[in-house]
């Protein structure tokens, strides 16, 4: 495809020289469709240019000192949402690009796959998009600008997506030649009725789109073409689309299929996924509460064989990879909320949430995931089961020997221990004998008893130093808990000279 175009004004914010270089060296090469204006290193220098010069788009990386590309965006978009923006990421940064999305960027590029057809394509998307770039179509593949939807004698049109398998990931040379053998046995197989093909670049999915008069025409050639490649899809992923009529936008199915190569994550055992005949399910349901309920109970260990048997009963079917994981992270999430609210979360617990999500998102199997669940919730029940010993309402009785003298109540004892203050207080009971309401009034009625003795304080200045606002409430206390009033028990003391 050729263009008849205005140039388009191009401003890079990028702080590596390399990129820069490699950037401008892309561009250059259709410089008759784009002009790169100007080059900075970082969002301070971006918008001092933009004051000066407005480009049509922007190249902007995400991480970049003084201001990185989020905080450009969010400037940029408020001032001048005229321009637009495509942006350059590492691996690491793709939670800042998710952010990115918001402020109207245009699309953006993982800087190790950065490649000059895809940048230029994507630049010339965006500037037909904006009216500076106009196409003239000379035929032949659109790639992702133009997806086929040709084939005027066609009634029924199919899409066949294929990705890298695991073998294959990383290794750029074995994927070509893979890929490359298996477009070469689609064409010959499917013959006159093989359409076209464009990739998604950002997924790395191949689409080919065959278009039949009937679905036993196709069935055959499909046939033809998995018994010639058998050896080749054992390292790749595929998938069947179902028939499409004459109308369907084939770039917007295709691209729903990039997002079906997780439901293999389910059923490893097929060559490939044909939604002729496996339609795509909603998750199942699981009881979260129930879980939660479990560890809060002490039984974590429980909890976890509740979600193994869950995730077992998902094997073989065609359910999303991604919805399933992000269930487990939910239930993960929900269990130690509910540790918060009705019970306690210890600190290393918290420490761990972290590992625990990250173990899961990470898992390239169902087994794997399996696995990895049992794992977590055999150590939340070892780390819940060490905070209830003896180590914290020792803890708990350490406190309030050091703030018996404070308004200590158990609703702020609760928040400071990050417990339930109806579980605090059964849990205290259960441990000491006694409540701590009671226990607390021992250790006032214990430092009152030196006061009344060695002190010349009032029985009011002291009921305020130990923690009591009302001395006759203090009396009470300390005459149950010693069969003497204050002042008794005082002149008794001073007689013997010495505490009682």
């Amino acid at each position: 495809m050729g263009y008849e175009c205005d140039k388009c004004k191009i401003l890079i914010v990028e702080d590596e020289l390399l990129v820069r270089k490699a950037l401008r060296y892309i561009i250059e090469q259709e410089s008759d469709e784009f002009e790169i204006i100007g080059e900075v290193t970082n969002g301070e220098e971006a918008l001092e240019f933009l004051e000066q010069s407005l480009p049509h788009m922007m190249i902007c990386d995400i991480m970049m000192p003084r201001m990185n590309g989020l905080e450009l965006l969010r400037a940029v978009n408020l001032k001048y949402p005229e321009v637009s923006t495509i942006i350059l990421s590492g691996y690491q940064d793709f939670e800042y690009v998710k952010s990115a999305f918001k402020y109207g960027v245009f699309d953006y590029i993982l800087k190790p796959e950065l490649e000059s057809d895809y940048l230029l394509r994507a630049l010339r998307l965006l500037g037909r998009k904006k009216g500076v770039i106009h196409a003239k179509d000379h035929g032949g593949s659109g790639g992702e600008e133009a997806c086929p939807e040709q084939g005027d004698a066609c009634t029924t049109y199919y899409l066949i997506a294929i990705q890298p398998g695991k073998i294959l990931q990383g290794a750029t040379n074995k994927q070509e030649l893979t890929i490359g053998h298996m477009e070469e046995m689609i064409k010959e197989a499917f013959g006159r009725f093989y359409l076209d093909s464009f990739i998604l670049k950002k997924s790395q999915v191949y689409i080919y789109t065959i278009g039949c008069f009937y679905p036993e025409m196709f069935d055959g050639k499909l046939r033809t073409m998995t018994g010639q490649g058998t050896a080749y899809l054992r390292n790749i992923e595929m998938i069947i689309s179902p028939p499409y009529e004459k109308g369907v936008s084939l770039e917007a199915e295709a691209q729903k299929l990039s997002e079906l190569f997780s439901y293999r994550f389910f059923d490893s055992r097929k060559d490939y996924l044909d939604l002729r005949e496996t339609g795509i399910l909603q998750l199942p349901a699981l009881d979260q509460k129930t879980v939660c309920d479990l560890v809060r109970q002490q039984k974590a260990g429980t909890a976890g064989a509740v979600l193994v048997e869950y995730l077992s009963s998902l094997r073989g079917m065609a359910v999303s990879e991604m919805a399933v994981k992000k269930l487990m992270e939910s239930t993960l999430y929900n269990t130690i909320f509910e540790l918060n609210e009705n019970e306690f979360c210890p600190p290393q617990l918290e420490e761990r949430k972290l590992s625990f999500l990250t173990a899961i998102g990470t898992t390239d199997s169902l087994e794997g995931l399996i696995g990895a669940i049992a794992a977590i919730y055999q150590e939340i029940g070892q780390i819940t089961e060490e905070a209830r010993g003896s180590g914290l309402y020792l803890r708990i009785t350490e406190y309030l020997y050091r703030h018996y003298s404070e308004p200590v109540t158990l609703k702020t004892l609760a928040a400071d221990f990050n417990m339930n203050y109806s579980y605090l207080s059964s849990y205290f009971s259960s441990h000491m004998g006694q409540g701590i309401n009671e226990f607390l009034n021992s250790v006032r009625v214990e430092k009152a008893k030196e006061l009344l003795a060695a002190s010349e304080l009032s029985l009011s200045e002291i009921a305020q130093e130990i923690g009591y606002t009302d001395q006759s409430y203090f009396g009470k206390v300390f005459k149950k808990q010693t069969g003497y009033s204050p002042h008794t028990y005082r002149n008794r003391a001073k007689r013997q000279g010495e505490k009682l």
